[in-house]
């Protein structure tokens, strides 16, 4: 996934006590206008020393990462519950000698279509659905990903895990059992007990274990808040820690935890929000 710059827009607001330069801060957004699922890059740049920078999109805060050259980067990612429309995307610094500043940019998310998907598990995998299975799952993800890398560690594109046609893509309306449990957090490649799942970019393997749905799992660290998951394996060929390439063999596909074949769940994660990893295989 190419990350280009196509606008950048230059405000100051708020400039007591302390009077600054015009253009003190500036924000270029690429792309101004995703799919639902998608993710677009914001890049601040700053011509005075700022003691503190937030950026708000979607309703919530987003981690900042800092770049070699000086500038801020972060990417926002949208997914299917992001509302359609226009979004206004709000940077805001305060300088050390009290100046407020202020850079707005709005970035559009165009609705997408997803189609519904219709699944019945046999009794002993139903069973594993339940409230405290998901809490536990949960609870041992966040503590995984609780410090994440600060730099970009991959390189474009990222690798498809395995060879083969995707069975689920992403997004996809899923009811199981007639119970509607919202949307596919990735994409499913049904391919034969045992192939070999690649890592699909270099990082860290911040989670290596069995979750009580995901199954057999592996979370791998790319830095800048990406992280991409590889679930329902059947063996895990990784450790806590380690450092991967993009290539390296991770684990072997199997059908463990909430499946109903074998299959790699392959998800990729942007500061927490789930988005489409397909994208980024292409350039």
């Amino acid at each position: 996934m190419r990350f280009c710059a196509l606008a950048t827009i230059m405000i100051l607001a708020w400039a007591s006590p302390a009077q600054v330069a015009p253009a003190a801060l500036s924000a270029t957004l690429a792309p101004s206008a995703i799919r639902q699922g998608r993710v677009a890059t914001l890049t601040i740049l700053a011509s005075v020393p700022v003691s503190r920078l937030t950026v708000r999109f979607a309703g919530r805060s987003w981690p900042l990462y800092r770049e070699t050259n000086g500038a801020w980067r972060t990417i926002l990612g949208t997914d299917p519950t992001t509302s359609a429309g226009r979004h206004t995307i709000t940077v805001e610094a305060l300088t050390p000698a009290g100046a407020r500043l202020a850079v707005r940019r709005t970035l559009t998310v165009l609705r997408v279509v997803f189609p519904e998907r219709r699944i019945t598990f046999d009794p002993e995998r139903q069973a594993l659905l339940t409230r405290e299975a998901v809490e536990r799952e949960q609870r041992r993800v966040n503590a995984a990903l609780r410090v994440l890398h600060g730099e970009r560690l991959w390189e474009e594109p990222f690798n498809q895990p395995v060879a083969g046609k995707v069975s689920s893509p992403y997004g996809v309306l899923s009811i199981y059992q007639g119970v509607t449990r919202g949307f596919h957090a990735g994409t499913d490649f049904p391919v034969p007990e045992g192939t070999p799942v690649q890592a699909a970019n270099h990082g860290i393997i911040r989670l290596a274990e069995a979750l009580p749905l995901s199954g057999n799992a592996v979370l791998i660290d790319h830095g800048m808040g990406v992280v991409t998951s590889y679930l329902h394996l059947s063996a895990i060929n990784a450790t806590v820690g380690q450092r991967a390439r993009k290539g390296d063999v991770i684990g072997a596909v199997g059908s463990t935890g909430l499946a109903t074949g074998p299959n790699l769940h392959w998800g990729l994660r942007v500061s927490t929000v789930r988005v489409d990893p397909m994208p980024w295989t292409r350039q």
